[in-house]
């Protein structure tokens, strides 16, 4: 069933429908009935509990129906896509039928949006982060339009459990879904089970955070408890359905050194003692809502991305940002919004210009080279000595395209899917390492030159440029800066006056920020002029 389709049977009691579930929930256990999309996200396994086997029947049902058609273009594409399902199809293939849906909707029957759903529910158990966050969105639909039916109100609800589910599962982290074991994707059919414990969880979260609240401003307003002294909270929640004292604040990134009897192990070993099989800590969370008050002062221009930007941290136990590429024109303050925006979040990091790099050493050089070193994450990680610092990479589209020592897009595509990241092989530790809570921004003046492989893997936000409007804040915060670098205290500046403001306008009629700067720095001097 279609997220915006009403539901099939409105009148059905909810006992009725209870039951009515439970039997197609052990008739899919037995491989005697193929669930619904709409069966799917209540809970109900695949087809004998496994989802190759639920693949191959869904595809073997539909493609009789579509072979009658087949003699158009588009249609022999759906159904070339579905005979990939019927042998062992992954992400890939999946994703393929996808896309030959979108092209052939116009050719096909009624029920193309139910088999592109079914298709995300694929993708979403094999690990696909988008059709995760997509099949989010389709649940919360599906549980409006339930909402409106009485008698689906219970339907409705385990779409609600559903939709908080899958959104957990998309923005949790390895070593809090797993609670300390090995970093790996979830097997098939864990999904299922994890979203389903996620979701209730969550559920009984936020009951009982409301029923403190209520508690506590009885008992404040009775005097019984000062207003002052904290709740206790209900704690973090894992798959295994245990309530934790609190979210994970460290990680642990390596266990061993590889090698390390040799000369050169011995020396690896001796570099990272005290850091070995101990757990680094993760920052955590500050405020957020002064963190974006205080962005948006410096960066009016920017209050989407920062938004944005912002978004990825509020549902996280720790401040992890997942990689961007900043695009905008030289000088519209890209830069610096990264760098600020990893202070304002107390995130530890380095900036690291990329013109003219032209080898792979980001992903680190085997220690048996006198130039051995460790790869780049693992370089800040152990300089920092927290488990997730910060990348800046500045304009990242000008790195060296030969790749006869490696090239720098290459080495950077294993730390920007958290899969390969999470047991990443340094050659220089020569043993597995866990980088996936680096954050990594990127600066671009352009995509001109940026791999696609480097493209796919990162979300690209647009960087606008500031306006004659954003003149006065600007104007500011760039006269604070030039008196920081003579040493002066900004309260020896004074803002621009009203005919200061003038010539600067009619100087500058936006963009630049260097060229901003130029104009401000000739109006500070002639003040020295006039003085």
């Amino acid at each position: 069933m279609s997220a915006d389709m009403p539901p099939q049977d409105p009148g059905r009691s909810p006992g009725r429908d209870r039951k009515h579930f439970e039997r197609r929930r052990k008739a899919a256990l037995a491989g005697l009935h193929l669930p619904t999309e709409q069966e799917l996200l209540e809970g109900m396994p695949f087809l004998g509990d496994d989802i190759q086997q639920d693949m191959q029947a869904f595809a073997e049902r539909l493609m009789p129906r579509l072979r009658r058609r087949a003699d158009h273009p588009h249609v022999a594409a759906v159904v070339n896509g579905l005979e990939q399902l019927t042998v062992c199809a992954g992400a890939d293939e999946v994703r393929a039928l996808m896309d030959v849906l979108d092209d052939a909707k116009a050719s096909l029957p009624q029920g193309v949006r139910s088999w592109r759903l079914r298709c995300r529910i694929y993708l979403a158990h094999l690990g696909d982060p988008r059709a995760v966050l997509a099949l989010a969105r389709d649940t919360v639909l599906m549980a409006i339009t339930l909402e409106s039916y009485p008698s689906e109100r219970a339907t409705a609800l385990k779409m609600v459990k559903a939709t908080l589910g899958w959104l957990f599962f998309a923005t949790s982290d390895p070593e809090y879904a797993y609670l300390g074991r090995e970093i790996r994707p979830p097997c098939r059919g864990e999904a299922a089970t994890m979203v389903d414990r996620f979701g209730q969880l969550l559920i009984e979260f936020v009951e009982h955070q409301a029923l403190l609240t209520m508690t506590d401003g009885a008992a404040t307003a009775s005097g019984q408890l000062p207003a002052s002294q904290p709740a206790k909270s209900p704690g973090c929640l894992s798959p295994t359905g245990r309530s934790e004292v609190a979210m994970s604040t460290s990680a642990v990134i390596f266990t061993h050194v590889g090698n390390a009897n040799t000369g050169e192990g011995k020396k690896v070993v001796k570099e990272l003692e005290g850091l070995t099989g101990n757990a680094l800590p993760l920052v955590p969370v500050p405020d957020l809502k002064a963190a974006r008050a205080a962005l948006r002062a410096e960066f009016p221009y920017a209050a989407d991305v920062i938004d944005e930007v912002l978004r990825d941290v509020a549902l996280r136990s720790h401040v992890q940002i997942r990689p961007t590429i900043l695009v905008g024109t030289p000088g519209c303050g890209k830069s610096r919004f990264a760098t600020r925006l990893l202070k304002v979040l107390n995130l530890p990091h380095d900036m690291i210009p990329c013109g003219g790099v032209s080898d792979g050493t980001f992903a680190g050089t085997p220690r048996r080279w006198s130039t051995g070193e460790p790869s780049l994450p693992f370089a800040l990680i152990t300089r920092y000595k927290a488990a997730g610092p910060g990348a800046i990479l500045d304009e990242i589209e000008k790195v060296g395209t030969s790749r006869h020592n490696g090239q720098a897009h290459d080495a950077l595509l294993a730390f920007l899917e958290r899969e390969t990241a999470s047991r990443f092989h340094d050659p220089y530790v020569q043993a597995p390492c866990g980088l996936s809570y680096v954050t990594w921004l990127m600066t671009a003046n352009s995509l001109e030159g940026l791999s696609a492989p480097l493209r796919d893997r990162c979300r690209v936000l647009p960087f606008p440029e500031p306006g004659r409007d954003h003149l006065p804040i600007l104007s500011r915060r760039i006269i604070s800066d030039i008196l920081a670098e003579q040493g002066l205290d900004h309260r020896w500046g004074s803002p621009l006056d009203g005919i200061e403001m003038e010539a600067v306008a009619k100087a500058w009629p936006g963009g630049s920020l260097r060229k901003l700067r130029s104009v401000i720095e000739v109006v500070l001097a002639s003040r020295d002029v006039r003085h």
